[in-house]
């Protein structure tokens, strides 16, 4: 696919500079497809959770227990069925030393975009 080397090198840098990290856009562009491609590079653990997925989403039911202990990447796909996740990514991105960075992918809905901030 015609940039993808650039799309994944770009998650990669943000990734390292910050610790949120975004992916949003209609379904079926590819957001997934990248992230699962960075994740298999991480050469870390790696925590993934699709929120379409009813056993991910039990997972997060706590959503302090579930994120607070991991470490490396942690993707979170479909971020827009739990806007109420975005204030612990915030605390947790807030940590000293950063233990966990995050990718997450959803929709661009207005409502995502306001929680995001």
């Amino acid at each position: 696919m015609f940039g993808r080397a650039q799309d994944l090198d770009v998650v990669r840098r943000k990734l390292r500079r910050q610790p949120v990290v975004g992916l949003l856009g209609p379904r079926q562009i590819g957001k997934t497809t990248i992230a699962r491609e960075i994740a298999a590079q991480a050469g870390s653990a790696v925590s993934y959770f699709d929120l379409e997925s009813t056993a991910d989403l039990r997972r997060l039911g706590d959503e302090a227990t579930a994120l607070t202990d991991l470490r490396g990447l942690v993707v979170i796909d479909e971020i827009q069925r739990r806007p109420d996740l975005f204030p612990m990514l915030r605390v947790l991105a807030d940590r000293p030393r950063r233990p966990a960075s995050f990718l997450v992918l959803g929709s661009a809905s207005p409502h995502l975009l306001k929680q995001s901030s």
